[in-house]
């Protein structure tokens, strides 16, 4: 059995690998079918088809979107990964299926802040993640965007 760390990594190499193609095959082989993402206080925000749905959102906005690993480390049930995103903002970016509208292209160049995400494995497939710092609201804000409050 490939160690958690191990299929992490592999997923993320496998993802960045030729953007977009293969951040959906990777998806595809690396997330259970039952993979959930969750914020903070627990609460699903995504299952694996919202996740690949939203990523490519952001990959036809965002043409040199990356995803930068700075540690990743088992602990506890799970591997922490500490990471940054970056982007050029090139294209409308739909966030429709958030309730947010498009976010017209602003040709910014966007260095998202470390974030920490827990991602759990089972075997060799990501189960579910939940970010630690980070979220929404953090992705968002760099593009002039704020979350309507609840």
């Amino acid at each position: 059995m490939t160690g958690k760390v191990e299929v992490v990594k592999a997923w993320h190499t496998a993802a960045w690998a030729n953007p977009p193609e293969s951040t959906v095959e990777a998806d595809k082989m690396y997330l259970a079918d039952e993979f959930k993402s969750l914020d903070r206080n627990g609460n699903v925000i995504l299952d694996k088809n919202l996740l690949m749905g939203m990523t490519k959102l952001v990959l036809s906005a965002f043409k040199d979107f990356k995803s930068v690993f700075h540690e990743m480390r088992e602990e506890g049930d799970g591997v922490l990964v500490r990471f940054h995103w970056e982007g050029t903002h090139t294209g409308d970016f739909d966030m429709s299926p958030m309730g947010l509208g498009v976010i017209p292209a602003s040709g910014k160049k966007v260095v998202w802040p470390e974030a920490t995400t827990m991602f759990f494995v089972e075997g060799d497939k990501i189960v579910g993640e939940k970010e630690i710092t980070g979220g929404m609201e953090w992705f968002v804000a760099p593009l002039g965007v704020k979350l309507p409050s609840a």
